[in-house]
């Protein structure tokens, strides 16, 4: 994806039309005030990258600002549940803090229509500052523990521990590891005591095990609603014989759950040298060997753990059975 800065075409070529041609001809859309991208493309863009994007535009045209919070973690490669409303800047002055509407748009059709209706753009909201910054894919952002601490102390709980689990994974790739005593003291330094508790309580709960967002919010939402805590990543053994290792167990029920998603069946890295037929003929084989065991199985995706209801109803089908109102379904 290619951005176009108009400041930069006129200073190269003294051209001052020729975007603002093709934006009227609908080729271009303006992300934000002297910032186009291709129409075409911009329209075929993945949410996650277009808000990427937006964020490079924003960058372009407001240099040297500081990106925060839930902005900072994307620039990060952190996991969130979501694609942000916003992009989030931080170090606003006292009267220039808040929410400013997307200012992305395209010509408008001979139908009415400018093409852009059912896509999300994202507009800019300003935090008070002073804060400090660092320089990380050439964006100034906020360091990585204060980002992470920040975001969390904003979110539901599930939402917290799936950024938590990825801030404190060692197979992260993007950044410093960070130890769960370096984000407690980062959360110490909140100036509210509610947020300070609230962090307090994401972090004890979070962990180093889950190999994936999905398995963060599973097992996030598996305490929300009051299920016993299950065993993560268990290896089963029949006869001394290593035959599966689970996503979740638990032994006393008999039960294993998996969490399926889509990369396990798609993605190369997961695949290996397995095609996605040969995979999914591997996975109802290793099945079958755990039902033979004497173990049931119950599997969900990202849309059942993402939805309270249907994931309790889910595991309430498997033969769980939970206490709802656990604390920290909401802060």
């Amino acid at each position: 994806m290619h951005l176009i800065h108009a400041g930069s075409v006129r200073r190269s070529t003294g051209d001052v039309r020729s975007l603002s041609r093709r934006y009227a001809r609908g080729e271009l859309v303006r992300v934000r005030k002297g910032i186009y991208a291709s129409k075409e493309e911009w329209i075929s863009l993945p949410p996650w990258e277009r808000y990427r994007q937006t964020v490079l535009a924003v960058d372009l045209e407001l240099p040297q600002s500081t990106f925060c919070l839930h902005t900072a973690a994307v620039v990060w490669d952190l996991n969130l549940l979501e694609v942000p409303g916003f992009v989030h800047l931080s170090g606003a002055s006292r009267g220039h803090v808040g929410r400013c509407v997307p200012t992305t748009s395209a010509a408008r059709r001979y139908s009415g229509e400018i093409g852009l209706e059912r896509i999300p753009s994202y507009g800019v909201r300003r935090h008070p500052g002073p804060t400090a910054a660092v320089r990380h894919k050439n964006l100034l952002v906020t360091p990585l523990p204060e980002t992470v601490v920040g975001v969390i102390a904003r979110e539901n709980f599930a939402a917290g521990v799936v950024l938590a689990d990825h801030a404190m994974s060692r197979r992260r790739a993007s950044g410093p590891y960070l130890g769960r005593e370096e984000l407690l003291r980062q959360a110490s330094l909140l100036t509210s005591e509610a947020r300070r508790r609230w962090v307090t309580q994401v972090l004890d709960f979070a962990g180093t095990d889950a190999e994936s967002p999905g398995e963060s919010l599973s097992r996030a939402q598996i305490h929300v609603l009051g299920f016993p805590a299950p065993l993560l990543q268990a290896k089963v053994h029949v006869g001394g014989v290593l035959i599966a290792r689970t996503d979740f167990l638990w032994p006393r029920h008999r039960l294993i759950g998996e969490f399926d998603g889509d990369a396990k069946y798609l993605r190369d890295e997961y695949l290996g040298v397995q095609t996605a037929r040969q995979a999914v003929l591997a996975e109802k084989k290793r099945e079958d060997k755990l039902r033979a065991a004497g173990f049931r199985v119950v599997r969900w995706d990202w849309a059942t753990a993402a939805d309270p209801a249907r994931f309790e109803a889910c595991l309430r089908q498997a033969g769980l059975a939970n206490t709802p109102g656990n604390t920290g379904s909401t802060r």
